[in-house]
């Protein structure tokens, strides 16, 4: 995922989704440009809260760090130990996602 592929809707909740679309008229912006949006304008938008915007984060934190990051095989042990946990924090992430989606049906 890069800073300037469209930001992944069909990812979040569709009240976020909204809250995106709406912020941006209606279409669907590049990561690049949701993260440009500061955590205190999100929090204002009706329907976004910390939780909201700690997914916003994910999406633009994964991108931004994939841009500034070497490739893996030039990477310290201490750095892909790091790599490892965050990416940990995220597949915990998706899951409880998908639970949450599964309990809804």
């Amino acid at each position: 995922m890069r800073l300037d592929e469209p930001f992944p809707l069909e990812a979040v909740s569709s009240r976020l989704r909204h809250a995106i679309l709406k912020e941006f008229q209606g279409r669907c912006p590049t990561i690049r440009e949701v993260a440009e949006i500061p955590d205190r304008r999100w929090l204002s938008t009706p329907d976004v809260g910390p939780r909201s915007v700690e997914i916003i984060h994910n999406f633009t934190d994964a991108a931004q760090e994939q841009t500034i990051r070497p490739p893996d095989a030039q990477l310290t042990d201490d750095e892909l130990l790091k790599r490892l946990e965050w990416l940990q924090k995220e597949v915990q992430w998706l899951l409880d996602f998908l639970e949450a989606k599964l309990c809804k049906e």
